[in-house]
């Protein structure tokens, strides 16, 4: 008998981790969760892209365009939504033009990048904080160029950002204050990076990286300062991807002689590679993973949560 429970507690332990956490993403023009095999998707919002789990994982926030009068210059703001679809708000004004957001380590606060108080007509976007409840913000960069794709670490600490410099796109870093502006990755003016995402320990910085000829994921450490090359099919046209836990990543990426992004889940040990989304004629874009442990409720006893009306 004493065998037997060891060996059941054993294989508890070698079960995958992966059973009851939740991805969100774009599929077309709307927001959808789904488990992370790839089951039980489900229709979020209508309409809106880059979604992205707050800390708890009881919101997400992502981009929407704002209702606006007829011939008006099209405008993105961000919104918040409960996670069982309801309670959708607005947070940014609807006067600006907003980009990527990311959550602070309480959930009080977002990071994003605006094109508020920049020169009409420059292209110039800076990155901001607001607290969610007060509507305070904060300007964190002043830049003459294009910031975007802002990524707040878990632990509170940095914020990553892509930003446009003299010779190319390249990833930055700074404090959550906005102090120790740098270059994480030189710009060398044949790559182009974007969309930086964290690892779950803060301790690297994941970001598309295209050379010309083709696109990858390098997963860059902020310590030692040494990069990975995920060992990804050269001929994959990658969009965006991000950590899923420590083990997989999720990636947004068009094979050859497909017609539209899909989502994938790679194991960064093995270099498993698995479909999880296989949309007829829709882009799949921007996954977001959250751990279901962090949830208020269980998994062993999770309650029957209705997202929305299933993706055809």
């Amino acid at each position: 008998m004493v065998l037997q429970r060891c060996i059941f507690c054993c294989l508890l332990c070698l079960l995958p981790t992966l059973a009851h956490a939740k991805i969100v993403f774009k599929s077309g023009s709307d927001i959808y969760v789904m488990d992370d095999d790839g089951r039980n998707v489900r229709k979020l919002t209508n309409g809106g892209w880059w979604p992205v789990w707050s800390p708890d994982g009881k919101q997400i926030a992502f981009l929407k365009d704002p209702p606006r009068a007829p011939k008006s210059p099209q405008k993105s703001n961000i919104y918040i939504i409960n996670s069982d679809g309801t309670g959708e708000f607005l947070v940014t004004d609807g006067d600006d033009n907003e980009h990527i957001a990311s959550w602070s380590q309480d959930g009080k606060y977002l990071v994003f990048t605006s094109d508020r108080l920049a020169k009409p007509g420059t292209g110039q976007r800076d990155a901001w904080t607001i607290n969610i409840a007060t509507k305070a913000l904060r300007r964190l960069t002043r830049t003459v160029s294009l910031t975007t794709a802002v990524a707040w670490s878990p632990d509170g600490k940095y914020i990553a950002y892509r930003d446009k410099t003299g010779v190319g796109t390249t990833i930055h870093l700074m404090r959550a204050d906005g102090s120790g502006q740098h270059e994480l990755v030189k710009s060398d003016g044949g790559h182009t990076r974007r969309f930086p995402r964290w690892s779950v320990d803060s301790k690297s910085v994941l970001y598309r990286e295209w050379n010309g000829i083709s696109t990858k994921v390098v997963i860059h450490n902020i310590k030692t300062n040494k990069r990975q090359v995920v060992d990804t099919p050269d001929n994959w046209i990658i969009h965006s991807a991000c950590f899923m836990g420590s083990k997989y990543l999720l990636i947004s990426a068009k094979p050859p002689n497909a017609e539209t992004h899909d989502i994938y889940r790679y194991h960064l040990v093995t270099g498993e590679i698995v479909n999880l989304t296989n949309t007829p004629a829709v882009d799949d874009y921007g996954p977001d993973w959250i751990d279901d442990d962090v949830l208020s409720v269980s998994p062993k006893n999770k309650k029957k949560v209705t997202w929305g009306e299933e993706k055809q």
